[in-house]
């Protein structure tokens, strides 16, 4: 098999760049082909995809939704084709062993048209099945076998399959290997030789746009004639996954929920208009009662109001007296100021006084500001000072550091006149030959090196053989703890069940103590004492679970079985003793109420009651349609079957999953079977004991069993700790040869550090060797380099000048530090003087202080007469008050009053209070008032629930019409969405349905036949959508849909594959696979499909295509890009090795051929 090395995938957004192991656990990438987006920046672009549905969310101009439909409509994709020629994701290489048909097999397929030619039986469709089962697809993609153990060559016990795919361009290509065996289903994944997951797999064979379960572009040969079977609408939704535009299944899928919500609320909205309607005609019916109601509250409302108005009116007679209180109090008021206008001037002094306190404090704050403002100034001339004393402080450092670098110019020429010195000394000594030590050293060292190589040459044997150990007993660790794990998981059904037992209400306590007492005194007993049916029975095929709870009662469920009387007779003294006390999962005693009640029964194990005799054989209860006895169903101990046979007779019960119309029930009562069941029913048979005795039958309904819900498989139980012991066994013979063989290497590796050792001080013998010869090499190197340096160091010019630059700068700084100092000196003498004017302008403004506080005082003190005067403004004051507060207390009243009451009442006391006209007295509108009652006492009296139904209903009136408008809303963008995804979608899928359609009606006018492809699209249902692929194979016939039935075999394969050549310009998949798609096709048909598939899968542009085909016609078209793949498999083969038989040898037939055609043209 031959082939080249390649790699392959289209543009995608460029992504971080990877290696491909890492990529898979880490990065999620797209799993849909986009348009080839360009940036040279960090940032990608946004895709197309996103754009779209961006669109579908936000409200866009028309003009931006017609250039997003014409790029949808020109899309066309882009592979990511390697230098090879290779699609990235297409197929570079398969390797399988024991795999199918095949013992051991490894191709390289080519980058375009794959041919796989080869008899029937010898594996053309094993190359198919190992794809999609190596690329981790599931293995019912190739309708065949659906377990992954099926796979597995006959005669072998695993399999390995390996397909190395092409990287993307930059990355590794992946390599996925697989290995599975025919025992389970478990398989072994690795990535260029590490483990992964099925997971990982998964998601990169997905990145790549790999479809092995989509038949538009994975078809193997036995799903042709279900290609041809599928509905109109999977047909639309494989081909939008395989070809056109990456966006088309979402946004058909967008169109599926979108229009599946459309019609529910469309449904819900006429359900909520009808209910408002309904609402709103029991709104009208109750509104005559409602408006006697209204005309009675319009009565309350009018004493309400007349009794607020009422407070008011009082309100208005206590605030006129307060306010002729008021005018009395303010006449004692002027009184006592003009007998204190009498003291004037001497407040006229107070003012003068004040004045000059003024002007006083004024001049105070003046002097503060102008020191402030001095201190300000003397700051800023010591910062002044400050950057210049750092300047100075640089020039410093400057001359420092000219200084240092002098000294270090004059100690580095004395260093090297010493070097110069030492190597002119060293380079008149006399030399020495060492060629002779050197060449022995390297001899003995080679001779060291021989012997180490071959110690860990056998060390590395001895190490592989420890790996081949160390690996198989690292498999049987694995699985002792798998082992161990699925143990631990069966024995916890038992301990689920055993929970049950012990929280039942009935006998739970009681069951609960037994089973303590056992576990504690359970080895002091005679024999074995069994757990209640409830716990030790397991019913393996659960369906029957039900049937065998119907044949026991609870006390026989929860009865524990004693295998001797006298622990029976022991045990049965437990009955009615109070409980003891117990101790609880969180540490606390308690005593469970009531007494202990224990179902307890002795049962003799034997042959006639483990295994009691059937009343008919199986094949006669086979024959009435049941799948065997209540008996058969059970798994338990000897002791338990016996108890179950002896006590509720299972051995007589007949069970079934048919249903009851499927049996013969009319020979069991005969027979002696007077219980049975069936599917969902169970039946029960009684004899009357009168008149014929006939048999009567009460069926009873299938009920959810409580008991034996739960399964255990005790043989499981028992096999996996047999595994787990025969296991630790092998561990153990496996461990000290392990030891011993590790110890071996070590030692081998001792002696090979040692000679390491011996070659380390060979080599540093024969480097001070070499040293003595290099000395007067090196010497003379030295010697002309610090000659070098030293000539350069004395050339350089002299500091001098720099160092006067500085000295000059440093001199200028020190006068210019003079300025800010003058000015400092000059600063301090000013805040002196000002700090006497501050503390002269201080003494004054306290003087005057004083003078204004003792006026104050002396007028504030008054006479007798104008102490009597205050007092009678004490008492009118006091007087006016207590009116004030009869006039709030009156206040307070009428605002409780009126808080209490409703808007409008309020609104129109206090529009009647505040309209100006003269307010009516307390006496007219009392007599209203009283008359208002009269009235409202004559009116009548509608109960209030009529008002509150009809206040409910019109809520309920609001909330339905506001729901109705939401939803009319919701309805109407609902519609807006759909169409404009109908917009994006249906260019979309127009241009990929109409470029397919017209490749396939160009495909069969060739053959002299019609077709074409068309959607059906179903108005507002987009779920019945689907593409119609419409053929018509003679003239006289009009185009028929393809289906499974219409057309022949023939017909069928040539429209499928007529159909998938179509979809190749357009597909996304990096390759497609076709298997004996040409079977019943006319030769005429089946050359010409073969040129026109030859003339798409070779150009430039097109992916991977693998053709698989038992047999092919003569003077069919190639093409230089075509790869041949011809089978030699199969056991029909004659050996290739028999010398007499080298026509089974297919490179030896090859080469025979080709001689003779040379000698022939000879």
């Amino acid at each position: 098999m031959a082939g080249q090395h390649s790699r392959s995938k289209r543009r995608r957004v460029p992504d971080s760049v990877e290696e491909q192991h890492t990529f898979v656990r880490s990065k999620r990438r797209s799993t849909q082909q986009t348009l080839e987006i360009h940036s040279d920046g960090p940032d990608v672009e946004e895709n197309e995809e996103d754009e779209a549905m961006r669109f579908l969310g936000d409200e866009e101009p028309d003009e931006a939704d017609e250039e997003l439909a014409r790029r949808c409509v020109d899309f066309q994709p882009e592979y990511e084709r390697g230098e090879d020629g290779y699609v990235a994701g297409s197929v570079v290489r398969i390797k399988m062993t024991n795999f199918m048909t095949y013992d051991h097999v490894e191709f390289r397929p080519g980058p375009h048209l794959n041919m796989i030619l080869g008899p029937n039986g010898t594996g053309k469709s094993s190359i198919a099945a190992s794809i999609a089962i190596g690329l981790a697809f599931p293995p019912k993609v190739m309708g065949r076998a659906n377990e992954i153990k099926s796979y597995v060559k006959q005669g072998h016990e695993e399999a390995y399959i390996e397909i190395e795919l092409k990287g993307r361009n930059g990355d590794i290509n992946p390599i996925i290997c697989r290995k599975f065996n025919r025992h389970d289903e478990k398989s072994d994944w690795k990535l260029n030789r590490q483990s992964i997951s099925r997971a990982e797999v998964n998601e990169l064979v997905k990145s790549y746009g790999v479809q092995a379960n989509n038949l538009c572009s994975f078809l193997p040969q036995d799903k042709v004639a279900e290609f041809a079977a599928m509905a109109p609408v999977t047909v639309l939704k494989e081909t939008m996954r395989a070809a056109g535009d990456p966006r088309l299944t979402k946004w058909y899928e967008r169109l599926l929920e979108k229009g599946d919500q459309s019609i529910k609320l469309s449904r819900t909205l006429e359900g909520h208009i009808a209910h408002r309607d309904r609402l709103q005609a029991q709104v009208n019916n109750i509104a005559p009662d409602v408006e006697l109601v209204q005309e009675r509250e319009k009565r309350e409302h009018q004493i309400e109001v007349l009794q607020n108005l009422l407070y008011v009116s009082e309100h208005n007679l206590l605030k006129e007296a307060a306010r002729k209180q008021g005018e009395i109090k303010e006449k004692l008021r002027i009184k006592i100021e003009m007998h204190e206008s009498r003291r004037q001037p001497l407040k006229d002094f107070l003012v003068t006084c004040e004045s000059k306190s003024f002007k006083t404090s004024n001049r105070f704050d003046k002097a503060s500001d102008k020191h402030d403002e001095s201190k300000t100034r003397l700051r800023e001339a010591l910062r002044d000072g400050d950057e210049l004393l750092r300047k100075g402080n640089d020039i410093n450092d400057e001359l420092s550091n000219l200084r240092t670098k002098i000294e270090r110019t004059e100690k580095e020429k004395t260093l090297l006149r010493q070097k110069i010195a030492e190597y002119q000394a060293i380079l008149s000594e006399p030399r020495e030959n060492h060629e002779e030590d050197v060449k022995r050293i390297k001899k003995e060292k080679y001779e060291i090196q021989q012997r180490m190589k071959d110690k860990l040459r056998e060390a590395e044997e001895q190490r592989y053989e420890y790996d081949q150990q160390n690996e198989r007993l690292s498999d049987i660790i694995k699985t002792i703890k798998e082992l161990s794990d699925r143990q631990k998981q069966l024995e916890s059904v038992e301990a689920v069940k055993e929970h049950h037992a012990r929280t039942n209400r009935e006998n739970g306590p009681s069951i609960a103590f037994l089973l303590d007492w056992l576990k504690r005194e359970g080895h002091t007993l005679e024999a074995k004492v069994h757990k209640p049916a409830m716990i030790s029975v397991s019913v393996p095929l659960q369906q029957y679970a039900w049937q065998v709870e119907n044949c026991t009662n609870f006390g026989q469920r929860a009865t524990f079985i004693c295998e001797s009387k006298a622990d029976y007779a022991r045990l049965i003294e437990f009955n009615n003793k109070p409980f003891p006390v117990l101790t609880g999962r969180d540490g606390r005693s308690y005593q469970p109420p009531g007494k202990i009640q224990l179902y307890l029964a002795f049962q003799e194990v034997a042959e006639d009651t483990v295994n009691p005799k059937r009343p008919c054989t199986d094949e006669q209860l086979h024959n009435l349609g049941f799948d065997g006895f209540a008996i058969d169903f059970v798994d338990a101990a000897p002791a338990v079957i016996a108890f179950l046979s002896t006590q509720c007779r299972m051995h007589l019960v007949a069970l079934t999953m048919k249903h009851a119309s499927q049996i013969n029930s009319d020979p069991l009562p005969s027979m002696g079977i007077r219980s049975w069941g069936t599917k969902e029913e169970w039946t029960r048979a009684t004899q009357s004991r009168y008149g014929s005795k006939c048999w009567n039958e009460m069926s009873t309904s299938m009920r959810k069993p409580t008991a034996f819900h739960v399964s255990v498989d005790n043989e499981t139980v028992r096999r996996t700790a047999n595994e787990i012991k025969n296991l630790q066994q092998k561990k153990i013979e496996l461990e000290e040869p392990h030891r011993i063989l590790k110890e071996k290497i070590d030692e081998i590796v001792l002696k090979a550090k040692l000679m390491k050792d011996e070659i380390k001080q060979l080599d540093q013998a024969l480097e001070d060797l070499q040293n003595s010869v290099k000395r007067y090499a090196k010497a003379e190197f030295h010697l002309e380099k610090a000659t070098d340096r030293l000539e350069k160091l004395e050339s350089e010019p002299s500091p001098n000048e720099k160092r006067d630059e500085l000295k000059k700068k440093k001199y200028d700084n020190a006068k210019e530090r003079l300025k800010p100092l003058i000015a400092l000196m000059e600063g301090c003498d000013n805040i002196i003087k000002e700090c006497a004017d501050l503390i002269s302008v201080g003494f004054h403004k306290v003087q005057n202080d004083v003078n204004v506080r003792g006026l104050k005082d002396r007028i504030n003190s008054g006479t007798a007469r104008t102490k009597r005067f205050r007092e009678d403004f004490e008492e009118a004051s006091q007087k006016h008050a207590q009116a004030k507060a009869l006039m709030n207390q009156k206040w307070a009243v009428l605002k409780e009053n009126i808080s209490q009451s409703s808007r409008a009442v309020k609104n129109e006391v206090t529009r009647r209070a505040q309209s100006g006209e003269p307010f009516p007295p307390p006496e007219d509108i009392k007599s209203e008032l009283n008359t208002a009652k009269a009235q409202l006492d004559i009116a009548i009296n509608i109960p209030a629930i009529v008002v509150q139904r009809w206040e409910h209903l019109n809520k309920e009136l609001e909330k339905a019409s506001e729901i109705v408008i939401n939803e009319e809303q919701q309805l109407s963008d609902l519609r807006d969405d759909i169409e404009k995804t109908l917009n994006l979608f249906n260019p979309a899928l127009d241009a990929l349905v109409s470029a397919v359609s017209k490749k396939f009606s160009d495909a069969f006018q060739k053959i002299k036949c019609s077709g074409e492809i068309e959607v059906n699209r179903v108005e507002k249902q987009f779920d019945q959508w689907g593409i119609f692929i419409k053929v018509a194979y003679r003239d006289t016939d009009e185009m028929a849909i393809l289906t499974a039935n219409h057309q022949s075999g023939g017909e069928r394969s040539l429209a499928t594959i007529t159909y998938l050549m179509s979809l190749s310009e357009m597909s996304r998949t990096p390759f497609s696979l076709v298997d004996e798609i040409n079977q019943g096709m006319d030769s005429r048909a089946e050359r010409t499909v073969h040129n026109q598939l030859v003339e798409v899968t070779c150009n430039a542009n097109a992916g991977q295509y693998f053709l698989i085909t038992p047999k092919l016609l003569t003077g069919l078209s190639y093409h230089p890009k075509m790869k041949i793949l011809t089978i030699n498999n199969g056991v029909h083969l004659p050996d290739s090795h028999d010398p007499t038989q080298r026509y089974g040898d297919l490179k030896a037939c090859v080469k025979k051929y080709r001689h003779s055609h040379v000698v022939t043209a000879c």
